[in-house]
């Protein structure tokens, strides 16, 4: 289980809402499940390294995916950008993650981790332009869902400003027990 992940006391609303759902995406777009060789020789990446803290061997991140898979908190995935896998993924349900607990969530809200892997494809509007598709094909695929949330670490700038250039706003700087990180949303349009 995930330290992030919250298992006692969840309102029969968050249990009912289920595990979070896969993001609706477009071309240049597409989703698919996340490959531990992959993921693992990301991870492994000096940029991506220091925030995740999750350089494992692919064996780990193996079992890490089937775990994910299994439970109702986070769902992993990689995005690709034109047929080239671009970000690995986590979609999570808020309520069942310590992110919930800093702010009223709502059973349906959801959240996103990201790494995109390769520096060399960072810095061009690629993970901005990949995190408003992202949010806009989780509300596409669950209605219900109003907000959209982000809590990169507050040391992580670069992060910090690509998902404020795609339309996340701050709610403030929290301390979830594993980080310090800035809490941002994307709401849906009334």
């Amino acid at each position: 289980m995930s330290t992030r992940e919250v298992t006692a006391g969840l309102a029969a609303a968050v249990v009912a809402a289920g595990p979070p759902p896969a993001p609706v995406l477009h071309p240049p777009w597409s989703l698919g499940g996340a490959d531990a060789e992959l993921v693992s020789r990301w991870m492994c990446e000096p940029h991506v390294e220091a925030f995740w803290q999750a350089a494992w061997p692919a064996p780990r991140w193996a079992a890490e995916l089937r775990a994910q898979l299994a439970g109702a908190h986070s769902r992993p995935y990689l995005v690709s950008y034109r047929g080239e896998p671009l970000s690995y993924l986590e979609i999570y349900r808020t309520p069942r993650d310590v992110v919930g607990r800093q702010y009223d969530a709502d059973p349906y809200d959801l959240g996103l981790h990201l790494a995109i892997g390769d520096v060399g494809r960072t810095g061009r509007g690629l993970g901005r332009a990949m995190v408003r598709a992202v949010a806009e094909g989780l509300f596409e695929a669950d209605p219900r869902c109003r907000r959209v949330f982000a809590d990169p670490d507050e040391r992580h700038v670069i992060a910090r400003r690509m998902f404020a250039r795609a339309g996340f706003q701050s709610i403030g700087l929290h301390d979830l027990g594993h980080k310090r990180a800035e809490l941002l949303v994307y709401q849906q349009p009334a």
